[in-house]
C-alpha cells in the first residue's frame, strides 16, 4: 500500500514559436527541460488538507486549484522546492502536474498527464511545458487547432498541443538562466487577451520560421551542433520577439533583459532568448567552465550598469521528464 510519494519535475525554457497562424493551426512552439530549478513535491495521505510549504513562495492558487479540481481534501502536500513563479520559467504548469499527479497516484484516480492538463486549465496556448513534464528533453509542439482564427478554451485532452518532435540534449550543453530583479513577464490572465486572437505575420516572416526550423534547428540537434543550434535558436528568438513588440518593452520585456542578452553574446553565449514573456533571459555555452567564466564577466557589466539581478542558474538541459518515488 502507498501512503507517500515524491514527485520532482522540471523547469523549462521556452525557445519560441515557429508559427504564429497558419492553415488553422495557431501557434507551435519550441521548448527545453533544465536541470535547474526544479519543482519537488511530498504528497501524503492525511484525515485532513494540510500544507507544509518549505520554500516561502505563496502558491496557495496552485494548491487550491489542484484541491477543487481533484475534489480530494484527505491529502498532506508538502512542497519541498519551487521554480521561481512570474519569470518565464513553467512553473505554474509543474507544480500544478506535479502535485495532481501524486494525489491520483496516492488514491489510485485514473487520469493521464494529458487529462490532469486539461483538468487544471493548463495548455491553452503551449503545450511545452507538459511535454517537459512528461518527457524532458528538447520539445517540439504542434500548436492548437482554432476556430476562426481563435483559440477555444481547452475542453478534451485532443484540444492539447502535442508533442510532434522530442530529442535528448547533449549533456555538455549548458544554460545559463539569468533574471533581473523587480521585473516579471505577463501573468497568464494578462496574456491571455493578446494571444487568443493572434495577427497573421508576412509570408516572409513565416516562412523564415519554417526554414529555420527545418534546415537549421532540428539538424543541428541532431548532429550536435551547438554553434548552428545558437544561431538557429537566437533567430527564433527575434523573430519571435519581433511578432510580439507591441505588447513588451520591444524585442524583449524590457531594457534589463535585452541588456542581459547583448552581454551574454557579446562575451561568447552561442545563442541567446528570452523564455515566455520574461524577464528571464538564457544563454548556451558548451562547458560548465565556459559558463562560469561568462556569468562572471556579465554580472560584472550589469554591477557596472546598475541592473540588479535576482535569480542566475547555471544547469544542464534535462532529458527526462518527472520522477516519482513510492514509499
Amino acid at each position: 500500500m502507498v501512503d507517500k510519494v515524491i514527485i520532482n519535475a522540471p523547469a523549462r525554457l521556452h525557445l519560441g514559436f515557429y508559427n504564429f497562424i497558419e492553415d488553422n493551426t495557431l501557434y507551435g512552439g519550441l521548448g527545453v527541460a533544465i536541470e535547474k530549478p526544479f519543482v519537488e513535491v511530498v504528497v501524503e495521505k492525511s484525515d485532513k488538507l494540510t500544507v507544509e510549504n518549505k520554500t516561502g513562495v505563496n502558491v496557495d492558487d496552485v494548491i487550491e486549484n489542484v484541491v477543487e479540481r481533484l475534489d480530494v481534501r484527505n491529502v498532506k502536500f508538502t512542497i519541498r522546492n519551487i521554480i521561481p513563479r512570474h519569470i518565464g520559467l513553467g512553473s505554474t504548469t509543474q507544480l500544478a502536474l506535479a502535485l495532481a499527479l501524486g494525489t491520483t497516484r496516492l488514491y489510485k484516480l485514473e487520469y493521464n498527464i494529458r487529462e490532469l492538463a486539461v483538468l487544471l486549465g493548463r495548455g491553452y496556448v503551449s503545450g511545452i511545458g507538459i511535454g517537459v513534464f512528461e518527457k524532458g528533453g528538447l520539445v517540439i509542439d504542434s500548436g492548437r487547432k482554432c476556430e476562426k482564427g481563435e483559440l477555444q478554451p481547452v475542453k478534451t485532452p485532443d484540444d492539447l498541443p502535442y508533442v510532434i518532435a522530442r530529442y535528448s540534449m547533449p549533456k555538455n550543453w549548458y544554460f545559463i538562466v539569468i533574471v533581473p530583479d523587480n521585473i516579471r513577464g505577463l501573468r497568464e490572465e494578462e496574456e491571455q487577451p493578446i494571444l487568443r486572437k493572434p495577427r497573421k505575420p508576412s509570408k516572409d516572416t513565416q516562412y523564415k520560421l519554417y526554414s529555420t526550423l527545418l534546415l537549421e534547428f532540428i539538424p543541428s540537434i541532431v548532429r550536435r551542433d551547438i554553434i548552428g543550434f545558437g544561431k538557429a535558436l537566437t533567430k527564433i528568438q527575434y523573430i519571435t520577439g519581433e511578432y510580439f513588440s507591441n505588447y513588451q518593452e520591444n524585442i524583449f520585456c524590457c531594457r534589463e533583459s535585452e541588456e542581459i542578452a547583448k552581454l551574454l553574446m557579446t562575451y561568447g553565449s552561442y545563442g541567446v532568448g528570452q523564455s515566455s514573456w520574461g524577464p528571464a533571459i538564457y544563454g548556451l555555452t558548451g562547458s560548465i567552465n565556459k559558463a562560469k567564466l561568462l556569468v562572471n564577466k556579465v554580472l560584472r557589466e550589469l554591477e557596472s550598469k546598475k541592473i540588479k539581478i535576482k535569480y542566475v542558474f547555471i544547469t544542464r538541459p534535462r532529458n527526462r521528464g518527472y520522477i516519482i518515488k513510492y514509499y
